[in-house]
């Protein structure tokens, strides 16, 4: 029904629009002459007129289709698609307008294209940057390195990484959120702190991509200082043990190993297989866990000391 109900609409409006289109050209034709005569215009304006009406009724009626047919295919193809057929029907139609408008003033199509190519240079001068974000979000929609509702983390060009502080591993310097929008000049991306970013297409192009909504898993992990007074294997124990008792944790253990030793602490790391999406829970739950379990392995440390001194006493 929903289908039948798009066909019939879609058929519809194509109908008014072809009507519409009928009309103008059938009163500019009556109209032109009169225009000609009651203002005294010299006959080379009539190209000139033509192509005005041309052109303000193609764009119009390009404009008018390409809403109404991306609706109904946006059904079908998704909406990442969705925008490069908007773009192509787009080119094809301003295409179709601009030969229509040569065959109709005889203009010669080279010597055109020589003035053209003249203007473009010195256009693309002075809107480099306008220009770059154009053809940079035409290349984003033809090669899709991501799509609408992707999560993705983009890492300006340099691809470079900066320590923390402390030795906790590097960290990445990059924009984490969920693609919202992929238009000509801008990427909208909702970032993880809720605010909208929008990017030029030419700096995401020029930068590294990270699309973490690969597949249906992914990893959480983190790393953390431990006293040395505290056995690796007790702690590692503890920490199984409170994560099977936690209903709400759904990670499986892939890493649990010491990384690095000082004379006063070591420092473990941790890595959980998780489902994608519950990353921030998963985190959390995992911090906290791993707070109980050094305070398990620190109580008894503190009894074992106890019943040693109370031993020794005796």
């Amino acid at each position: 029904m929903d289908t039948a109900r798009r066909t019939t609409s879609i058929r519809i409006k194509l109908l008014f629009l072809f009507l519409f289109l009928a009309a103008i050209a059938t009163f500019w034709l009556s109209m032109r002459p009169w225009l000609l005569t009651q203002f005294h215009l010299p006959t080379n304006f009539n190209d000139l007129l033509d192509v005005g009406v041309i052109s303000i009724a193609g764009i119009v009626a390009v404009i008018l289709l390409t809403r109404w047919i991306s609706r109904p295919v946006a059904s079908y193809v998704g909406p990442t698609q969705i925008n490069a057929v908007k773009l192509l029907f787009q080119i094809v139609g301003l295409s179709l307008i601009i030969l229509i408008i040569f065959s109709i003033t005889g203009a010669s199509v080279f010597s055109a294209l020589v003035g053209v190519g003249f203007f473009s240079i010195v256009i693309g001068l002075a809107a480099q940057s306008v220009l770059g974000n154009l053809l940079s979000g035409i290349m984003l929609m033809l090669s899709r390195p991501f799509h609408i509702n992707d999560r993705i983390a983009i890492i300006t060009w340099q691809y470079g990484k900066f320590p923390p502080t402390l030795p906790h591993g590097w960290l990445e310097p990059s924009y984490t959120g969920v693609v919202k929008g992929i238009a000509l000049t801008y990427t909208k991306i909702l970032a993880d702190s809720e605010a909208m970013l929008k990017i030029p297409n030419a700096l995401v192009t020029q930068s590294l991509i990270m699309n973490l909504s690969h597949g249906k898993h992914t990893h959480v992990g983190t790393q953390f200082e431990v006293p040395i007074s505290v056995e690796p294997d007790e702690l590692h124990k503890k920490l199984m043990s409170r994560l099977s008792k936690t209903e709400e944790f759904r990670g499986q253990e892939e890493r649990f190993e010491i990384i690095e030793m000082s004379p006063a602490s070591y420092l473990v790391t941790v890595i959980y297989r998780v489902e994608r999406g519950r990353e921030q829970e998963t985190k959390s739950l995992l911090f906290k866990t791993i707070r109980i379990a050094l305070l398990d392995c620190s109580k008894m440390r503190r009894n074992a000391q106890q019943i040693e001194g109370s031993q020794i006493r005796k």
